[in-house]
């Protein structure tokens, strides 16, 4: 493709000055700002739905986003034989240190605001963007899961590492997938989830570190790519659930949650709903998934590793949720 500063930001209408290459993009230099290209494998009809909601977004009041940026034909990307370009704004902040206080505030504050500006976005501008599956479809999902494996694991004649230390910890983890369910259907989530459904409420989905940039005193939002359809208190549950486990967990939950209220009401249950969230064992269950899915790269000793610096990180993960 030649010098990558030069040939790709010309499809896009600008003047490539310079390139540096990061982990899976190229960060360049043009005459209209620092800007993010990549490679990506979406389907063209996924990046344009992307571009057209950051576009709607931006329309509704919340601006604060990597907009993809459109070639000099008018699309979303850019196509070299079977490869694919995107090119998007680069917000140049620093990821959220969740230790930081104003930073999660900051982070809550704009996830509510997106949640306000998604709602405003009309109809038939979203109606392809995916479902998620309920939470009730989820955690009973993960319970059947956890229990065909303890099953699987008893009959093993030779226990691995990972068996002996997944059999002494599973019963306790089945106990937090039967809690978390049992919480929930005490709520009025299934209303909740249905209605976002039928009214089409966007969510972010994968609020990591890196997709909230903290730039001039605002958090921004970014990497939209694995956006859906669903009720959006999960969305900021899965925020907190983020900030409880990479954090020290200075500010009770409720707190802020009250941040969020101020900007976004929240419906009634919500507190509830979040903690069914929370107690759920996500990480525990992800663990479980990739070792006897045996699809990543992980050796046992290393994957063995994680799942007891987990177990060792849940007397205080539990004792903020007021589980201990």
């Amino acid at each position: 493709m030649g010098d990558i500063a030069t040939t790709l930001p010309a499809y896009f209408g600008l003047q490539g000055i310079t390139a540096t290459k990061e982990r899976g993009y190229f960060l360049c230099k043009t005459e209209k700002g620092i800007t993010k290209i990549y490679k990506t494998e979406e389907h063209h009809q996924l990046i344009c739905l992307r571009h057209e909601i950051l576009c709607q977004l931006d329309a509704a009041g919340f601006p604060w986003t990597d907009q993809i940026i459109l070639s000099a034909q008018g699309m979303p990307y850019v196509q070299f034989g079977r490869e694919t370009y995107v090119m998007s704004q680069h917000v140049q902040g620093r990821d959220i240190n969740f230790d930081c206080p104003q930073d999660i505030a900051l982070a809550i504050q704009s996830l509510a605001n997106f949640h306000v500006a998604a709602r405003k976005i009309s109809q038939d501008k979203i109606i392809n963007v995916e479902v998620s599956p309920s939470l009730g479809e989820i955690f009973e999902k993960n319970l059947a899961f956890l229990t065909k494996i303890v099953k699987q694991t008893n009959k093993n004649s030779r226990l691995s590492d990972f068996d002996v230390v997944l059999l002494k910890s599973i019963s306790k983890y089945i106990n937090y997938v039967t809690e978390s369910a049992l919480l929930l259907k005490e709520t009025d989530y299934a209303s909740l989830y249905n209605a976002a459904v039928a009214q089409n409420h966007l969510c972010h989905n994968t609020l990591k570190e890196e997709s909230l940039p903290i730039l001039r005193g605002r958090c921004y939002i970014t990497n939209f790519s694995e956006v859906t359809i669903d009720a959006q208190v999960v969305d900021l549950a899965n925020l907190l659930h983020r900030y409880a486990r990479r954090s020290q967990k200075g500010i009770p939950l409720g707190e802020l949650l009250e941040i969020y209220d101020r900007i976004s009401p929240l419906p009634r249950y919500a507190m509830e709903v979040v903690r069914a969230y929370l107690i759920h064992p996500w990480q525990f269950i992800k663990i479980v998934q990739q070792y006897y899915s045996k699809k990543r790269g992980w050796t046992p000793v290393a994957i063995t590793s994680r799942m007891n610096t987990l177990l060792d990180e849940q007397k205080s993960y539990d004792e903020y949720l007021g589980l201990e």
